[in-house]
Parts: structure tokens; C-alpha cells; sequence
């Protein structure tokens, strides 16, 4: 019989995308993990994780950490204008994902990282399921960094950085 992981491997690697399995480090209460990388213009790296006794759920999870230039214009902001900014990417991922459980970090007034998952029951765990969560995944990438840019747009800081978000 096929494990859950290697009917997600498969296709994964049937629709191909670039997938690498990643060691569980000791004392962590995850079973596996796979890390997707979605094509695009700005590849999007994805978790997908099956927490340890529940084989009932998968958790998709994004990551994404403000790279160093982005991260330089908005520590220009105010303290009020960075809790408009964060505050607006919190509201718009989840007006497009509300069932998605979301943390920016370390705070509103501090956007570092954002964490984006979303859970996907085993009941209703297909290979179109799979890939509609893995795109929303790389939208919800894609809205993050236009919120950012088009915010620090408005502040006038706005320029083309040379780097991109780091995930």
C-alpha cells in the first residue's frame, strides 16, 4: 500500500514540480517533510508536512522572510505606517485564504517573516486538491510582496530591489 507521502511525492513529481524530502530533526512532531519548489518568476518554496500521529492531515505550509533590502525600506517606516502595512497583508491573505491560519513575525509593528499554512484532510486529499493549495500557496507569495511594494510605493520608497524575498 502507498503511503500518503509517496502519493504526494508522485505527484509532485508527475506535475514537475522540484520536490526534496527533508530529515525530520529529533524531537519534532512531524512524521516527514517534502519541500515544493513552485515555478515562476520568482520560485516559491513550500512545506508540505504530516504532523506526527495524524494521518488523517497534511499542512501546506509558506514561509517567507523580508529580504534584507525590503527589509531596510520599512524599518524607514514609522511605527504606525509598518502596523498599516503589516495589517494590510494580514487582512488581504486572509480575505483570499480565510481558513489559512497566518502569523507575521515577530509583530505587526516588527514584519519579519510571514507564515502562511493551510490544513488538508486526508478525506478530501487529491492530486487536484494538492495543487490548488500549492497554487494558492504561491499567490499568497505573490500578494505578500505586491502589499510590500506597492505600500512602501505609496511612503515614496519604492525601487526595484536587486534581491528578492528570501524564503
Amino acid at each position: 500500500m502507498e503511503s500518503g507521502r509517496d502519493k504526494i511525492l508522485s505527484w509532485l513529481l508527475e506535475e514537475g514540480l522540484e520536490v526534496r524530502v527533508e530529515p525530520v530533526p529529533p524531537g519534532v512532531p512531524v512524521e516527514w517533510v517534502v519541500l515544493v519548489q513552485i515555478p515562476g518568476v520568482v520560485k516559491v518554496n513550500v512545506a508540505i508536512q504530516q504532523p506526527r500521529g495524524r494521518v488523517d492531515v497534511i499542512v501546506v505550509s509558506l514561509g517567507v522572510m523580508i529580504g534584507p533590502e525590503h527589509r531596510e525600506l520599512i524599518t524607514r517606516l514609522g511605527r504606525e505606517d509598518r502596523l498599516i502595512l503589516a495589517s494590510g497583508i494580514l487582512r488581504d491573505l486572509i480575505m483570499v485564504c480565510s481558513d489559512c491560519a497566518i502569523a507575521v513575525q515577530p509583530s505587526l509593528e516588527d514584519p519579519q517573516f510571514i507564515n502562511v499554512t493551510k490544513l488538508v484532510y486526508a478525506s478530501s486529499l487529491s492530486r487536484e486538491s494538492l495543487m490548488s493549495v500549492l497554487r494558492l500557496m504561491a499567490n499568497m507569495f505573490t500578494l505578500i510582496v505586491t502589499d510590500i511594494n506597492s505600500s512602501l510605493a505609496a511612503k515614496g520608497l519604492y525601487r526595484r530591489p536587486s534581491e528578492g524575498m528570501v524564503m
